[in-house]
């Protein structure tokens, strides 16, 4: 089973981050929570960047000329409380947009034939060359396309458009001597592609200690749980939290893992604040810039919450 480490503090009830998110992800997370900034980092705190912004500019005008119509294969609720859904698309038609999806950490837009608003993205959340499908993890904001996906059948017609990004840069923590020690940290939707990499695998049965450190604001909205017992047989010690990645909770348990820093690595996929405190008491520590890994988000801010 996995540990379930400070389970007593519930996460605060989520606001609006003010400022554009600096080193982004494409998961809409809208409803996380937010957590104080780590005082004088945003200058020196960068997580390392997957791909130029240039080429995130150059994909969007692409995604809008090519999408690839797919019936849906599954939806189903991914928590307890229903607040996150798994929708599963049959791309058996599409193999060519199953084999465009090579690393972790890639995403595309979503959208409803049917429907007239703006297309969703969304990380992958299936491991790439996993078969002919792509999980996507979506949470269902009211008048939003995440919340038409969420209302879909098996046999609906949903349209994907291009895999963009270049995903998470797991060249930097390779071999697994170069990150003996690593990492992964998750806030709520952030969990996606943490799963995608977990179950692509990066050798972390050949690290010494890696752990997933995954927060919630509770464990009845806490998707993937039924996958903890195989990501712990891989390698990954599970860590699940309701609490906030604060920087005194950071550095205590992080302090006595991160023996040698030159070789620890680590994966943070969470709002701008939290990705923010994390890095920084991982430079703080004298962990690499380069392993600190992330993805970056959609031109959109999924911060900009309407609940």
């Amino acid at each position: 089973m996995a540990s379930a480490a400070a389970i007593s503090t519930l996460l605060r009830p989520p606001r609006v981050h003010p400022a554009r998110v600096a080193s982004a992800s494409p998961l809409p997370m809208h409803a996380l929570p937010f957590l104080p900034r780590r005082p004088g980092s945003l200058a020196t705190v960068r997580a390392v960047q997957t791909q130029q912004g240039a080429a995130v500019a150059g994909s969007s005008g692409a995604t809008q000329r090519s999408w690839t119509s797919a019936p849906v294969a599954a939806v189903a609720a991914a928590t307890e409380d229903e607040s996150i859904f798994l929708v599963t698309v049959d791309l058996s038609g599409a193999p060519a947009l199953v084999d465009a999806y090579t690393t972790p950490g890639q995403y595309l837009m979503a959208r409803v034939p049917s429907q007239k608003l703006s297309p969703a993205y969304m990380c992958i959340s299936s491991a790439p060359r996993s078969g002919l499908q792509f999980d996507l993890l979506v949470k269902p904001v009211p008048g939003t396309t995440s919340e038409q996906l969420c209302k879909l059948g098996v046999g609906d017609a949903v349209e994907l458009g291009p895999v963009m990004g270049r995903g998470f840069a797991i060249q930097h923590i390779n071999p697994p001597a170069a990150a003996e020690t690593m990492f992964l940290f998750a806030v709520g939707m952030g969990i996606s592609p943490i799963r995608a990499l977990i179950e692509f695998g990066f050798a972390a049965s050949e690290r010494k200690d890696v752990r997933l450190y995954y927060a919630a604001k509770d464990l009845q909205s806490m998707p993937y749980q039924e996958r903890f017992n195989n990501w712990e047989q891989t390698g990954v010690k599970v860590v699940q939290l309701t609490q906030q990645f604060q920087q005194s909770f950071l550095e205590q348990n992080l302090g006595e893992k991160t023996v040698n820093p030159l070789s620890t690595g680590a994966v943070i996929v969470a709002p701008s604040s939290s990705q923010e405190v994390i890095t920084g008491v991982l430079l703080d520590f004298g962990v690499p810039h380069e392993k600190i890994l992330t993805i970056e988000w959609s031109p959109e801010d999924p911060f900009a919450s309407k609940v």
